[in-house]
């Protein structure tokens, strides 16, 4: 009856650690997978921000090039009524110069 007992008692610890190591594997397992999870998590949403950060450089971009056209349409505008300022008073002007050199 003793050994009995004796080997009830081995065959329960030898059940103990084998369940021991296999929550041990398994637990491993997990995390190596929790490991993997994450990383590809973060892979994603780099390439997520990576993307969006493309798109809103691209967009900004293109409005400047939007407003570099029209504040150059603006300057040509501009220039071209000085322009046509000039020419009207070209005549005066030179009239006046000349008026007040010959005296």
């Amino acid at each position: 009856m003793a050994k009995d007992m004796l080997d009830a008692i081995c065959e329960a610890e030898a059940r103990a650690k084998n369940s021991e190591l296999n929550a041990k594997q398994t637990a491993a397992q997990m995390v190596a997978k929790a490991k993997r999870d994450a990383a590809e998590l973060i892979s994603n949403r780099e390439k997520q921000a990576r993307a969006e950060a493309d798109k809103k450089l691209e967009k900004a971009a293109t409005d400047g090039e939007k407003a570099a056209a029209k504040a150059a349409s603006e300057a040509q505008r501009e220039c071209d009524a000085i322009s046509a300022a000039a020419g009207k008073n070209r005549g005066r002007v030179i009239k006046k110069a000349a008026d007040a050199l010959l005296g």
